[in-house]
């Protein structure tokens, strides 16, 4: 399969074997998406590849650093939930005493 976008500005059409994909003419993410599905691309909008930080140097290398990143980051999302839980909790129990 060849795949060819033709760019004007933002807008843009993906041409299939030399033919119009007449569903992707409009903004250019039509065209991108399209052929990304063609292709089989997985995308994944989630930040954890970038591990937390913003500088190209700390982007995780492999699939296995950005899963091992999400895990943690959603451990810790889990821990801080749980200090909310209980900071409520106590602060409940503080304004009781105080009555």
């Amino acid at each position: 399969m060849e795949l060819e976008i033709h760019y004007s500005g933002e807008w843009a059409a993906l041409y299939v074997d030399g033919q119009l994909d007449p569903d992707t003419v409009g903004d250019s993410y039509h065209a991108e998406e399209k052929a990304f599905e063609l292709l089989g691309v997985k995308q994944v909008h989630d930040s954890g590849f970038m591990r937390g930080q913003t500088q190209r140097s700390g982007v995780a290398q492999t699939l296995d650093e950005v899963s091992s990143y999400i895990s943690e980051r959603n451990d810790r999302l889990n821990e801080a939930d749980l200090k909310r839980a209980e900071a409520e909790r106590l602060l409940a129990e503080a304004k009781a005493l105080e009555s």
